[in-house]
């Protein structure tokens, strides 16, 4: 706000946009938190708000994102959930008219998308438990924190990966349309 003559204050309008993304647990939470505070800066007029889902099936997590935030006012809504055991079509169709938008990590899950950011190969034998015992003991802090991506995951390894999950996921949050 700035004083003008007079003694009356003027309002700057900012325009401000509001975002809900909601992975499927607590890493994908952490991991989305430490992106958000790459890519969305305060003052930025872009809003976001990270949660976990309940974990459970893709359909369970839609359901229950949509009950809880039927109420709730974001400009775009989008849900992270892994591409092992996606949704099925009538789940995608029952989220995108509720206004969701989906991104499918690849290949397979988070840590999956993470380790192919590194530059590592994922197997198609592997699955995503053995994916998470080749990314877990690599972080800094327990993988529900965000600060244990900060040092494999910094800003320019995020923005120069081809990840198509990381890297849609950081235009969501940097507010470019995708």
């Amino acid at each position: 706000m700035s004083k003008r003559k007079g003694g009356s204050i003027k309002k700057h309008l900012v325009a401000h946009t509001t975002l809900l993304v909601v992975g499927e647990g607590a890493d994908d939470k952490a991991f989305i938190t430490h992106m958000k505070a790459l890519f969305c800066p305060r003052g930025s007029g872009h809003s976001v708000k990270v949660e976990a889902g309940d974990g459970g099936s893709a359909g369970n997590i839609i359901t229950n994102v949509i009950r809880t935030h039927r109420n709730s006012d974001f400009d775009r809504r989008i849900l992270v959930l892994d591409s092992d055991l996606p949704p099925a079509q009538a789940e995608r169709r029952k989220a995108e008219q509720a206004g969701y938008d989906i991104i499918l990590w690849r290949p397979q899950c988070l840590e999956g998308a993470l380790l192919e950011v590194l530059g590592e190969r994922i197997g198609a034998h592997e699955n995503s438990q053995q994916l998470k015992q080749r990314l877990h003991p690599r972080l800094a802090d327990r993988h529900t924190e965000p600060a244990a991506y900060a040092e494999l995951f910094p800003r320019p390894v995020l923005e120069k990966t081809t990840n198509e999950s990381v890297c849609s996921l950081r235009h969501y949050l940097e507010n470019k349309k995708n």
